[in-house]
């Protein structure tokens, strides 16, 4: 099965709302719902896990190393130097994508380097560190 994706952006205020959206291709009120649902400010990896289950999606039980060649549509996380901090970038089929609908291909020199098997994105200067698969 060939997935696709498209990445939708309903504004800095809904940065979750956008992610469940890009990623299933639900609409934004179901994904408002799922926010609701789980009527949290700060999210963590495992509240991802639960509302991609809850949505009927399937996902890893906890975000797993990177590997670029996944299949899958998934949630990039990446770190910087702030600690305790994480942000969500969307990849698929060798593409990077920020929630503002921004993307480069993970190849591309110019956007990414990769250092001893690990990928930075350049401009958000920003560490991949692991992913979450999403899929039905």
């Amino acid at each position: 099965m060939k997935y696709e994706i498209e990445v939708v952006n309903y504004g800095p205020d809904h940065h979750n709302q956008t992610a469940i959206s890009s990623l299933t291709g639900l609409s934004f009120e179901d994904a408002n719902q799922a926010v609701k649902d789980v009527n949290r400010k700060f999210w963590g990896g495992q509240t991802y896990v639960k509302v991609f289950q809850n949505l009927g999606f399937n996902t890893n039980p906890r975000f797993i190393k990177f590997d670029p060649a996944t299949p899958y549509p998934c949630i990039m996380r990446c770190s910087n130097h702030v600690k305790g901090y994480w942000y969500l970038f969307i990849y698929h089929d060798g593409i990077v994508y920020d929630l503002y609908g921004n993307s480069f291909r993970l190849d591309d020199k110019i956007n990414v380097s990769k250092r001893n098997g690990s990928y930075f994105l350049k401009h958000y200067g920003m560490k991949v560190t692991s992913m979450l698969q999403v899929w039905i």
